[in-house]
């Protein structure tokens, strides 16, 4: 194995397919039932400084961020009708606003089917992105670089390249999904070969469900190797996966 790069494994989740990567460094987190499940955008928002209440809007709870300016801004999840999966909703609005002193209406995000960011969906990447760009334009600083090393950033970009995005789970670890949009199952198993060949690639620690890849002749055709039902591993600087029946846990051979 090499130990200079982190370890990425690769599995299904539920509904999810994720990559989550160790060893990791978890983002600060502080009381999952007053955030409301979500962590994933008050735990980046505070780590500006801000004040950052969940409270409940027409039909699901929304993000209330109190800016510098006096202004507020309000990430909302769908809300008539409710999104039929709070946990990950379909698409998101972010407006600014204020009542006191001179009024502001500002629609920052909108990824409803009719909103100009309709692409993005769901993608919580896209949302802080678009959030954190107007932040920036109202003289917010940016969050501490968050200490990674070189290699997991460079896993990053492997798996956003690949179709992944980020992501925080309830206790503040930091992971990436596949988009909820991505539903086809080979959609998604394409995507997922696309990451595990461009990790091992990379020389990455890799280890996967096999079952997530595309299709063992399909892939042996792609990197020259067959892959049997099971658990694919890659372990440092070698080419091609390597196959072996699925154990619980599972390990990655010497």
């Amino acid at each position: 194995m090499n130990h200079d790069n982190p370890l990425i494994t690769i599995e299904q989740e539920g509904w999810q397919i994720t990559a989550r990567t160790s060893p990791s460094s978890p983002a600060s987190f502080e009381d999952p039932k007053r955030d409301r499940g979500y962590n994933y955008l008050t735990v980046p928002l505070r780590q500006l400084g801000l004040e950052v209440t969940v409270e409940y809007g027409l039909s699901d709870y929304v993000v209330d961020v109190a800016l510098p300016d006096g202004s507020s801004m309000i990430i909302s999840p769908p809300q008539e009708p409710p999104s039929k999966d709070p946990g990950f909703p379909e698409s998101w609005t972010v407006v600014r606003h204020r009542e006191a002193g001179p009024p502001v209406y500002e629609v920052v995000y909108d990824s409803e089917p009719d909103g100009p960011d309709a692409p993005y969906g769901g993608s919580t990447e896209s949302l802080l992105a678009a959030v954190d760009a107007r932040l920036d334009r109202l003289g917010v600083p940016p969050r501490p670089v968050e200490n990674r090393s070189p290699q997991a950033r460079a896993a990053d970009t492997v798996l956003r390249q690949a179709g992944f995005v980020v992501d925080l789970s309830p206790d503040g670890e930091r992971y990436h999904r596949l988009p909820k949009i991505m539903a086809d199952p080979f959609e998604q198993r394409q995507a997922v070969t696309r990451a595990f060949n461009a990790l091992q690639d990379g020389g990455f620690n890799v280890l996967c469900e096999s079952s997530l890849l595309v299709p063992g002749s399909l892939l042996a055709a792609l990197r020259g190797t067959h892959l049997d039902d099971g658990l694919a591993a890659h372990t440092g600087p070698v080419r091609n996966p390597v196959a072996r029946p699925l154990r619980h846990p599972p390990f990655l051979p010497g």
